[in-house]
């Protein structure tokens, strides 16, 4: 089935711009698709009702490969002037707002994928719940994000829970990396919400450039892959955590959505 897709010009002025988009259910995966509403000044919006981006089960190409997204909404956002354009089928845009159906995500993958799409899940319902040591991401564990990544979560910080009467979830600032060797630029970090709606049906993921200051323009020089490395990474997530005071607007555009 062709991609259906609805584009909507957003009038940039002090009021905030308003996207809405509803969409039928997509053959490709069992779960309609949801009605999604937010509030994003100073952004244009592409809206796109996007069908599941798959792996080959067989073949040379064999699957699966990570940033594969199931059957969704997707809202692009865009700064005046900018239209972004996907550079391959499954190409994540720098700024955008994904609502998927739970189901879909669990159903996208298969073998190990799919057990970290299930533990990213369990993990993210247990945050949620309060039930979740919020100090053990201070350490190796990954706080949840999806679309799943051929990298790591290399520095997170200015984690915040975000509870509104429509979604319930983690923002968190994040640096992802397969580089452990050099510090990271500021154009590396990013601002993430990830959720779930309150009847827990629809994943929310939000991801929104974030450019801290207290990070180098450019790549720093080398640091030592062990303990040196470590020491520079704990000092990264101090930074980042003094930005949480300055997130504000961002969370208000999270706060802002609506799924219905």
């Amino acid at each position: 089935m062709p991609r259906r897709s609805v584009l909507l010009a957003c009038a940039l002025s002090s009021a905030p711009a308003l996207v809405g988009v509803s969409a039928q259910t997509l053959r490709s995966q069992a779960a309609p698709l949801p009605h999604v509403t937010l509030k994003a000044p100073g952004y244009t919006v592409q809206t796109e009702v996007r069908k599941a981006v798959v792996y080959p089960e067989s073949g040379p190409n064999v699957g699966p490969y990570f940033q594969f997204s199931p059957a969704q909404v997707r809202v692009v956002l865009n700064r005046p002037g900018e239209h972004w354009k996907p550079g391959f089928e499954a190409d994540v845009p720098p700024a955008s707002v994904t609502v998927t159906p739970v189901q879909n995500w669990l159903t996208l993958y298969k073998g190990p994928t799919a057990r970290v799409v299930k533990e990213r899940l369990d993990l993210l319902r247990k945050i949620n719940a309060g039930q979740q040591d919020m100090g053990q991401f201070r350490n190796w564990l990954e706080l949840p994000y999806f679309p799943l990544r051929n990298s790591a979560q290399a520095v997170s910080g200015a984690v915040k829970r975000i509870n509104t009467g429509h979604l319930r979830g983690v923002r968190y600032l994040a640096v992802y990396s397969q580089e452990s060797l050099k510090a990271y630029p500021r154009s590396a970090a990013f601002y993430t919400f990830q959720g779930l709606t309150r009847d827990g049906k629809h994943l929310v993921s939000v991801r929104l450039p974030y450019a801290p200051r207290s990070f180098p323009v450019e790549p720093g020089e080398g640091v030592l892959p062990e303990k040196g490395w470590l020491a520079y990474r704990q000092q990264a997530q101090t930074k980042l955590d003094a930005e949480s005071g300055k997130l504000g607007q961002l969370d208000a555009l999270v706060q802002s959505i609506r799924v219905r």
